[in-house]
């Protein structure tokens, strides 16, 4: 992932002004209350990982990694290796928990979990960016990122359908995903298909 100083949208760059009309529609549809500083990290976030053939993209989540290991490799790393190995982590959870949820399905480690990863990875940054020379706005978007992680992916969720690039769900996987993570935008499809989420069963990881 290239550096968040870096992230600044290229005037004249079509797939990254089509990432930025999909998400600030989606923003807007899931009514999320997101700075347009986090608003700008999506575009560019969206425009790297698609355009440039990341190597997660698609690839089998499954085989990855594990998000325990990359986040006990970033905790015990030295100090300019934690920043890259925070920012890696939690741009990969977020990508892959928002854009590719379907590809956890049926999987050990679900949404719920990366994001808390994803969470933990963000704040971590934050803290480290927190005190760095003129650090304090890049560390108030990644406390952004990691204190509104799930509503997020819920708008990166909405722009992967709208650009037919992620898998469709179905009621039961939207179903399993809103218990875990209490999405208002799961709860809402679930109404609209006539199905009544009730509020009596969260994700452990939520408490």
């Amino acid at each position: 992932m290239a550096a968040v100083e870096n992230t600044a949208i290229i005037p004249g760059n079509r797939c990254a002004e089509y990432f930025k009309e999909m998400v600030v529609s989606s923003i807007r549809n899931q009514h999320t209350d997101v700075s347009d500083t986090v608003e700008f990290y999506l575009v560019n976030l969206l425009n790297e990982c698609l355009k440039a053939e990341r190597i997660f993209l698609g690839g089998d989540v499954e085989n990855e990694e594990p998000l325990t290991q990359k986040l006990n490799k970033a905790l015990s790393a030295g100090a300019y290796e934690k920043i890259r190995r925070f920012k890696e982590l939690g741009d990969f959870t977020l990508f892959i928990a928002g854009f590719f949820s379907d590809s956890l399905n049926r999987k050990l480690v679900d949404v719920d979990f990366y994001g808390v990863v994803g969470s933990v990875a963000y704040s971590n940054l934050a803290a480290i960016m927190k005190n760095k020379k003129n650090g304090e706005v890049f560390s108030s978007l990644y406390n952004e990122l990691a204190e509104k992680f799930f509503p997020i992916t819920d708008v990166l969720c909405e722009v992967s359908q709208k650009t037919s690039i992620g898998k469709k769900e179905n009621l039961l996987r939207i179903y399993e995903k809103w218990v875990k993570t209490d999405s208002k935008r799961d709860a809402g499809r679930l109404i609209s298909e006539g199905i009544i989420p009730t509020a009596n069963a969260r994700s452990k990881y939520l408490h």
